[in-house]
């Protein structure tokens, strides 16, 4: 892994920079870029610190940052993006291939639902350029919970993986104002009955599921194929929070690209970071509904993420085909000539 800058918004038009692993004092440059064809970008400052912060004035765009060192340059972006209304919008570009090239920034988008996003939210998502929307849900949630319209020129792709738990599958068709209750009863029944199982091991089976269940199969082989589409780009990917199934098609995408395992987990995990406000105030509504520690363990463990989970479906797919883009090929339909087209489409 390239020892590259990383950089988050703190707070509003505040951007903190670090390394992620300590390094030699080295003096570097770094430009802000309006859009990432810049030809002038401004000049921000210079400094050898491996952690520095900036406070921008208030922009009308996304920025974008030019790290120049004495013998390279690279672009840097923040990942979670501060869509006003959603919690786990990211943009997965920077990583680093097998083969030492770099997923652009400002092409692959992976989300929670559009359903929360606000006005200025939506604002926000309509400087990004999107094209295409994958959303993973099924006609029960977005009937339920349909996305706000970013614009005429966005094309949506529903598709379904069927792939969720039983538990969750049954919360879906409650109504809104229900879900909680009914899922809070639905493991009140299975602990009388003796029948309450870990969930921890649900979703691990959930994603192994992912894997070999065919309309799993067929709904990421279809996600695949749009992505391939020299028109797709800019690309978001979601389902309700954007966890599971967007996290298995989120790593689908970046391990056929070429991203090592160790970034793929990374990037899952941030799903973790981004919703911890988001988890809290809904273990608070659950303590209003339930006491009993035991149902509330496994309300956690519904909307926890852990490495394991993405791990599960990693090794699975590394256990019989040796690589993501072989299974991409062999079990997904995606043709070679796809493959090199997202390659050319998606990494520099």
């Amino acid at each position: 892994m390239k020892n590259r800058y990383k950089v988050e918004q703190t707070k509003e038009n505040y951007f903190h920079f670090y390394l992620p692993i300590s390094a030699e004092e080295q003096e570097i440059k770094v430009f802000l870029m309006k859009n990432l064809h810049d030809t002038q970008p401004e000049f921000l400052l210079s400094t050898e610190k491996e952690n520095f912060d900036i406070e921008l004035k208030e922009l009308s765009y996304r920025p974008y940052f030019l790290i120049k060192t004495n013998d390279s340059q690279y672009i840097t972006a923040e990942r979670t993006l501060p869509v006003e209304g959603m919690n786990n919008f990211r943009d997965m570009g920077g990583y680093e291939t097998q083969s030492g090239e770099t997923v652009k920034w400002g092409k692959l988008y992976r989300s929670d639902h559009i359903y929360n996003a606000t006005e200025n939210g939506i604002a926000y998502l309509q400087t990004l350029n999107i094209h295409t929307i994958l959303d993973y849900r099924s006609n029960v949630e977005t009937k339920k919970y349909p996305n706000k319209r970013i614009g005429d020129q966005v094309k949506t792709y529903q598709i379904d993986p069927s792939a969720h738990a039983a538990e969750l599958a049954a919360q879906f068709q409650s109504s809104k104002e229900d879900e909680d209750a009914n899922l809070i009863n639905e493991i009140i029944e299975q602990k009388e009955k003796g029948t309450l199982v870990d969930h921890s091991n649900v979703v691990l089976t959930q994603y192994r599921t992912f894997v070999n269940k065919k309309e799993s199969k067929e709904a990421f082989s279809k996600m695949l194929h749009v992505v391939a589409d020299p028109n797709a780009p800019a690309v978001v990917q979601h389902c309700r929070g954007g966890k599971d199934r967007t996290g298995f098609g989120s790593m689908l995408v970046l391990g056929t690209l070429g991203v090592k395992k160790e970034d793929l987990v990374e990037d899952y995990l941030l799903t973790a970071k981004n919703r911890i406000e988001r988890n809290r105030a809904k273990m608070e509504g659950y303590k209003k509904l339930t006491s009993d520690p035991v149902v509330l363990d496994q309300l956690y463990s519904f909307i926890d993420t852990k490495p394991e989970f993405i791990e599960e479906s990693i090794d699975t797919i590394i256990g019989q085909y040796g690589t993501i883009e072989n299974y991409a090929k062999e079990e997904l339909q995606l043709t070679e000539q796809m493959v090199q087209q997202m390659k050319k489409m998606y990494l520099e």
